[in-house]
């Protein structure tokens, strides 16, 4: 247990207040706290916590708090199209504007925060800056209404947006942006002794960077490492992916299970894509973005979600494969025993050509030294019956040897498919050349619909 588990309380209703508390609607009839759980003054041990915390929860808290973090990751993934219109339409999450979202992430952080007591006091001091944010949406949401119902009367407009600008003039991004990174160092200090947690935590956040942190610098904007084509390609190489690899592994149950293993096969995936494709990510002869690095790089945010949602268990995100997935896992079975053929026959070659050079060597005795047609037949008939038994004896040996790995086989099959089934890369029109070394790299493109998707 770490230093920071003092009082090991359960939290009450309001994630932050100190009493911990179990809330009168946790002890009704059918739900999972009992007498028998609670300690004097109706406190629950911390283990009980740990018990009933959710696959994927600390996963979640790192990614949450990149996004608090970072301003850029709470603008929209998706765009739509037709654009999404506040008119007529409420907003989904992805959809809704900066401030909002983050009051959302707020709400997001302290329902997370509900299994980590010790981390209430920290937490205190990120949402006083984002209740104060909170009341500026709702006085912004309150003007545009009271401007809609008195259309003609301008004062009124005037005073409401006046208004919603004081209240929202207290929040500050730099003390916000302060409390965030204590709460950070806090989470830290809370996981040290719990390896599969810190490592589940900080999967959040190298995930979430791996997804934004390639940026295309807008004009005037100062160039960072990550600015560049160079940026995303260090982000999938081989030294990074193995940290973030090193991470899905490590998090064991603090993930939903074979979550890891599929966003690790997954992960892979994108970077045998982008070796391919880098000539189309990077200008020639310059470290610079090529015209269609954007589609890329929304690709990828889009993509982002995708492992988001299957490290957190989301139902929205189905982990079965489909029929395209399925497929593409056999055709990268047959090129595993296509490379293992080769490999057999590169190592053992002498051996292969002495055993068909006896092979002709008998056959040539059997044409020369017979006379007559029955006499061929029938030697060439005895030869084929031996060599034949020969073969499947030998056949027999080397699939029984086998036949224990078949079950491993089948396994590697359905992880690959599951992987390919929640894979979203880049739609973009390849040639020839490049669909054969992609289908060598094993690399299934996706189907571009010509006539509805953009590229």
């Amino acid at each position: 247990m770490s230093v920071n588990d003092e009082g090991d309380q359960f939290p009450s209703v309001m994630p932050g207040d100190e009493g911990g508390q179990v809330p009168a609607s946790m002890l009704e009839e059918g739900t999972w706290v009992t007498a028998a759980m609670l300690r004097e003054g109706g406190r629950v041990p911390a283990a009980l916590l740990r018990a009933e915390q959710p696959a994927g929860a600390v996963f979640a808290l790192g990614w949450v708090m990149a996004e608090l973090f970072d301003p850029r990751r709470r603008v929209s993934v998706n765009e739509r199209t037709p654009a999404f219109n506040p008119v007529t339409q409420l907003p989904l999450v992805a959809d809704l504007a900066p401030d909002p979202k983050l009051v959302f992430l707020a709400a997001e952080l302290s329902e997370l925060l509900h299994w980590f007591p010790a981390l209430h006091r920290p937490l205190r001091l990120v949402t006083a800056q984002t209740n104060k944010k909170r009341r500026a949406v709702a006085a912004e949401n309150l003007a545009t209404a009271e401007a809609a119902d008195a259309a003609d009367d301008v004062a009124t407009a005037t005073a409401a947006a006046a208004a919603a600008t004081v209240t929202g003039a207290t929040f500050s991004e730099t003390e916000f942006l302060d409390a965030v990174t204590g709460l950070h160092q806090a989470v830290l200090d809370q996981f040290a002794d719990d390896p599969e947690r810190i490592s589940a935590y900080q999967l959040g956040l190298s995930l979430s960077d791996l997804v934004w942190l390639p940026v295309i610098a807008t004009a005037g904007e100062q160039q960072s490492p990550t600015s560049r084509p160079s940026g995303l390609f260090g982000l999938f190489a081989r030294s990074h992916l193995a940290t973030v690899h090193t991470l899905l592994s490590g998090a064991g149950k603090q993930l939903p299970a074979g979550a890891a293993a599929i966003v690790s096969r997954s992960l892979d995936n994108w970077a045998d894509w982008l070796d391919v494709n880098s000539a189309r990510i990077k200008s020639a002869g310059a470290d610079t973005w090529s015209s269609e690095a954007d589609v890329v790089l929304h690709a990828l945010r889009v993509q982002g979600w995708v492992w988001q949602s299957v490290l957190i268990a989301d139902p929205e995100v189905a982990v079965q494969p489909g029929m395209g997935a399925w497929v593409q896992a056999g055709s990268s079975i047959a090129r595993a025993a296509r490379a293992t053929g080769a490999v057999i026959l590169r190592r053992f070659w002498p051996l292969v050509v002495v055993a068909l050079a006896a092979l002709a060597g008998l056959l040539y005795l059997v044409i020369s030294n017979l006379s007559g047609a029955s006499q061929v037949w029938a030697s060439l008939v005895t030869v084929a019956a031996v060599v034949g038994s020969s073969t499947w004896g030998l056949g027999s040996g080397v699939s029984s040897a086998l036949g224990g790995v078949g079950y491993d086989i089948w396994n590697a099959a359905k992880l690959d498919a599951a992987a390919w089934g929640v894979t979203w890369l880049p739609a973009m029109t390849t040639t020839t050349a490049e669909r054969a070394r992609l289908e060598l790299r094993g690399v299934a493109m996706p189907q571009v619909r010509k006539n509805l998707d953009i590229s």
